[in-house]
């Protein structure tokens, strides 16, 4: 009888998965919390967490790195907060959004460090590519080989 209850004992204490890595970036890790997130907050396009995804937000932290080297302007105050007006009108105000940061492990702080780091990239891509005909290509290509050079390891989502 005591067997039985030990055996129980282990099992309701067994660890539980909280989280599983997608992509290690140069030392960065995209969790699957962080893809969950940032799709359910309309901060990234798709419908499900796939390599499509996964790949979408390591070329996105490829691109905030390189972003960091040049240091383009930071966004004034008031895009920002535009945008997390956007994020918070999306997801059904203020109290959703609380519960959606927290099931995801995100706080306020992160996600508008996120919304600015999304700024800070689309000034850096609008400095660096003309806009053209060609510019879409010129970007791909630009983050092809940001891939090539960088250290990054996916794991199937």
């Amino acid at each position: 009888m005591s067997y039985l209850l030990a055996v129980c004992l282990v099992i309701a204490q067994a660890p539980e998965l909280v989280d599983r890595t997608l992509a290690i970036v140069s030392g960065h890790t995209i969790t699957l919390s962080d893809a969950r997130t940032a799709m359910a907050l309309g901060l990234v396009e798709g419908d499900e967490v796939d390599a499509a995804l996964v790949q979408h937000l390591v070329d996105r932290e490829l691109m905030l790195r390189e972003a960091d080297r040049y240091e383009p302007p930071p966004p004034s105050a008031e895009r920002v907060e535009a945008r997390l007006a956007d994020v918070r009108a999306r997801a059904g105000g203020d109290e959703v959004l609380s519960r959606m940061l927290a099931l995801g492990g995100f706080s306020e702080g992160r996600l508008r460090a996120w919304v600015r780091d999304d700024m800070r990239i689309a000034t850096y891509l609008q400095q660096r590519f003309v806009s053209d005909e060609r510019r879409d290509d010129l970007i791909a290509d630009w983050v092809s080989d940001l891939r090539r050079r960088a250290q990054v390891v996916m794991l199937p989502p």
